[in-house]
């Protein structure tokens, strides 16, 4: 099990990572807690925290949120 303070009081406690993605296929190449990203996003060579988000903006479809946790990236729903 894990967990992260995000924030405390006004002060952010983690740099977390934001990510904008034109499909949700795109969402599989992100960076995690434990890997680098790959394909789109393989020059991105760092892990990136826990609560980092990615909205995935499918042209055709609802927006959406996602957020990384532990065990990878999870589908918040629309916004």
């Amino acid at each position: 099990m894990a967990g992260v303070l995000l924030r405390y009081g006004d002060k952010a406690n983690v740099n977390v990572a934001e990510f904008v993605c034109d499909s949700t296929s795109e969402v599989n190449s992100l960076p995690t807690t434990t890997q680098h990203g790959t394909g789109i996003f393989a020059e991105y060579k760092h892990t990136v925290p826990m609560g980092s988000t990615c909205i995935v903006g499918n042209q055709d479809g609802a927006v959406l949120v996602y957020m990384l946790y532990g065990f990878g990236w999870k589908n918040m729903g629309e916004v």
